[in-house]
């Protein structure tokens, strides 16, 4: 049976839309206290994934396409949790596409996603339909002709609101199936990453959030 974390998740403040924050509910070395009450397997496998999939990888980022792949198959070895899995798989199917769309965009052609063809299911078939504007896989993921301008117009940041929500809203319906599960912990941690990831952008947050740290690390008992 599923660890029940009921009173974790009960102390884990409200996360607004990353779009609309202002400033993060709570920091990091907060969360991580309130993380503490996870059972030792959820907080190795939460580890793994953070240093895998989170948008602030905290593991510096792979120096080649087959370290990528295979720092991946290592990854997902050591993790038994079926909604883990799942949303880690997703955000390397993600990855991947948008992966393909860059590099089409760069003029390549599909032979450079030879080094990632272990990294996710849909390398192979992306490869396949390279000359369809979204891979025909738009009735999968209808966000593909979006993303697509995007990076077209060279617009970054919607770029990245357009991912951010898209993940943002995944992991909403992964808590949901289970509020009081690690699926509802897990969550939060990874909205609370793109949330940080969010407020980086914004300059004018920088003094503020770099006070509020010294002010919890002051507090620390």
């Amino acid at each position: 049976m599923a660890a029940s974390y009921l009173t974790l998740v009960a102390s884990l403040p409200y996360l607004p839309p990353f779009e609309r924050a202002e400033r993060s509910p709570i920091t990091r070395l907060r969360l991580e206290q309130r993380l503490h009450i996870l059972e030792a397997d959820d907080a190795r496998q939460l580890a793994k994934a953070e240093a895998l999939v989170s948008w602030r990888m905290s593991l510096a980022k792979p120096k080649t396409d087959t370290e990528m792949v295979q720092r991946y198959r290592a990854v997902l070895r050591e993790i038994s949790h079926p909604a883990l899995r799942e949303f880690i798989e997703f955000r390397m199917d993600q990855q991947t596409i948008l992966a393909g769309l860059r590099q089409r965009n760069a003029g390549l052609d599909p032979s450079c996603l030879t080094g990632i063809a272990g990294a996710s299911r849909w390398a192979g078939f992306i490869a396949s339909h390279w000359d369809d504007p979204d891979f025909k896989l738009a009735k999968i993921y209808p966000w593909i002709p979006e993303a697509r301008s995007f990076l077209e117009a060279n617009d970054a940041q919607a770029l990245d609101r357009l991912l951010m929500d898209i993940i943002w809203r995944r992991l909403s319906r992964m808590a949901e199936s289970n509020s009081f599960g690690f699926e509802a912990v897990f969550a939060f941690v990874f909205k609370w990453d793109i949330l940080q990831a969010w407020l980086a952008r914004d300059a004018s947050n920088a003094k503020s959030r770099f006070q509020d740290l010294i002010k919890e690390v002051k507090n620390v008992s």
